[in-house]
């Protein structure tokens, strides 16, 4: 149980193994990272918040004294969620953590469920924000398409979707062939869709084909509203592209 004042900090070694550093300061700049990222995004206190890749909660942390209506996280590594569990939402119940055994060679190695028909544990229209920071970069093409059509099915119709990825396009491509990406993706399909950063690992880091996101956004039923490019590809460590979308209109039936 949290003491009074104490601050809410995972173990070192959860720290070391999300974020590289046992170092306090490294978890919670990473809390207001995340925090950041949704208010830059118009987060508001009301919103029903679904994190996908919740992790140490570090968004959860950064939201505790924020969020007035709902938060759940989502994860595959059982111990994160574990923690989280016992406490995060002990003290602040309205802050929730379930465990997905979804199959990730890297991260969840003996998951029984695969990614691609893996059903979110929550009912239609359920949330106003759907955040997945570096959630898609560990995830192959075709599972990312399956995940943003529960997405889809998840949202309000006035909701939004934030989400971080590793972006192949013309800049990216020449950034990773000259040396100068900070992960190198060296193993790439026939087609060139995606890259693997270690082919023993496969979804240890994946960059997608941009032309192929967008599609499976439109596929998905998702307005792409803006993407912010980042700058891993020239060398800048963590720097992802973040795409936020919305639902799509839906179209009236004819009677």
């Amino acid at each position: 149980m949290l003491r009074s004042g104490q601050p809410l900090l995972p173990p070192a070694h959860l720290r070391i193994h999300y974020y590289g550093s046992w170092n306090p300061q490294v978890f919670a700049a990473a809390c207001e990272g995340a925090r950041t990222e949704l208010f830059s995004h118009g987060l508001r206190p009301d919103h029903r918040i679904l994190d996908v890749g919740s992790g140490i909660g570090n968004l959860a942390i950064g939201l505790k004294d924020f969020c007035r209506n709902s938060y759940d996280g989502l994860d595959i590594d059982k111990e994160s969620v574990e923690w989280c569990q016992t406490h995060i939402s002990t003290v602040y119940p309205s802050f929730r953590f379930h465990w997905a055994d979804v199959m990730n060679s890297a991260y969840n190695p003996l998951g029984t469920q695969a990614p691609s028909n893996y059903r979110f544990p929550f009912g239609d229209a359920t949330f106003d924000v759907a955040y997945l920071a570096s959630v898609f970069t560990h995830m192959h093409p075709d599972d990312v398409l399956h995940y943003l059509t529960e997405i889809s099915r998840l949202l309000r119709k006035d909701g939004m979707c934030v989400a971080s990825l590793f972006l192949l396009n013309e800049h990216s491509r020449q950034g990773i062939e000259s040396g100068r990406s900070f992960m190198t993706f060296p193993h790439q399909s026939m087609s060139d869709k995606y890259r693997l950063h270690d082919v023993s690992r496969p979804e240890a880091a994946v960059a997608i084909d941009e032309s192929f996101v967008q599609q499976a956004y439109e596929t998905a039923g998702l307005t792409i509203k803006s993407i912010r490019r980042g700058f891993w590809w020239s060398g800048t460590s963590n720097d992802q592209d973040v795409i936020v979308a919305t639902p799509s209109p839906k179209l009236d039936t004819p009677t």
